[in-house]
Order: structure tokens, then sequence, then C-alpha cells
């Protein structure tokens, strides 16, 4: 499954952590959830992902899959789990719709 990198803001809830940080890589099918506190391997969890694109917050629930403990970027790798094949559609798409938007406001800056 292709990925894209991202930057967008999301709240992460589990058992036993609720966190602030941010999406930086996304897929179809997962995403990598950065930051510095982590979670257990095969935590069930709920992320909130705040979009431009989107009035309501992208509401995903998933599973994770890996733990990065790394000075170069901790976080944790996640496999989505229950998504809508709508927002599967979008969340494939969304490093190419940020980037559009990311060029929609240097062009709007500029003029």
């Amino acid at each position: 499954m292709n990925r894209g990198a991202v930057r967008v803001i999301a709240r992460y809830v589990s058992a036993t952590l609720t966190l602030e940080g941010v999406v930086t890589d996304v897929s179809a099918e997962g995403l990598f959830f950065a930051s510095e506190y982590l979670d257990g391997l095969g935590e069930m969890i709920r992320l909130t992902v705040d979009l431009p694109s989107r009035a309501q917050p992208l509401e995903l629930k998933g599973e994770v899959r890996w733990v990065n403990d790394s000075s170069m970027g901790s976080g944790m790798g996640i496999r989505l789990v229950d998504v809508s094949l709508a927002d599967r559609v979008l969340l494939a798409g969304l490093p190419y719709l940020l980037s559009d938007a990311d060029q929609s406001d240097r062009t709007a800056g500029n003029a």
C-alpha cells in the first residue's frame, strides 16, 4: 500500500493514554502517529484527526502494530480497523489533498 507524508494534528486515545500528536505518514491501511509517549503493542486505540477539507474531524479506530522509541522521531505505527471505504479513499488521497491546499495557500499569499 502506498504511503504518503503528511502533517496533521490528531488526538490519540487508548485505555492507558490520551495524547495530542501529529500524524506524519498515512495510507488507506494505516498511519504513523508521532509522539514522545508510547503505548504497548496490540493496544486498541481511537484517533481523531482534524482535516482542513472537512467540517468534522475524522474518527478512526486502530491497533498499535509497532513502536519506534528513537531520538530521531518516536511514535507508533497504527493499523486501521473498521474504516469505511470513503474514509480509506480520503486517507489514501490525503497527501495530495494537503499538498494542493498548501500550494493554494502559497499562491493566495503571493497574489
